[in-house]
């Protein structure tokens, strides 16, 4: 794993509620970095991959674009949270947040912030 990208993964992992989370190859579903407890990484890149198609194919079928998807889902204890990994092209990040603890919307504006760290590895 390249430098930058861990500590994306690292610093992804101290994000307030974060229970667990995967970056992989949305390809292959190959781990590159996992960070967390349970779920571990192959049910988190094998279900992040299989949401990540149905997103983007029904983003086609109603002729919204192609551009990656980026996805909030809320469930009774937890929110999952799937998006494109910034700069690295075919990677994916799955994370699985403690509903009680993680605030959405500061953590997006968190994950945000984390980009930069890849954005500014890319220009160095």
């Amino acid at each position: 794993v390249d430098p930058a990208l861990a500590t994306y993964i690292r610093k992804c992992g101290e994000l307030k509620g974060m229970v667990s989370c995967c970056v992989f190859e949305l390809a292959t579903q190959r781990t590159i970095g996992h960070i967390g407890q349970r779920p571990g990484p192959a049910a988190l890149a094998s279900q992040g991959a299989s949401l990540m198609a149905s997103m983007a194919e029904s983003a086609v079928a109603m002729n919204l674009g192609d551009a990656p998807p980026d996805a909030a889902i809320t469930l009774s204890n937890h929110h999952l949270l799937l998006r494109a990994v910034p700069g690295r092209p075919g990677l994916a990040l799955h994370a699985v947040l403690d509903r009680t603890q993680a605030n959405l919307t500061l953590l997006r504006l968190q994950l945000q912030r984390l980009d930069l760290l890849l954005e500014d590895a890319d220009a160095g």
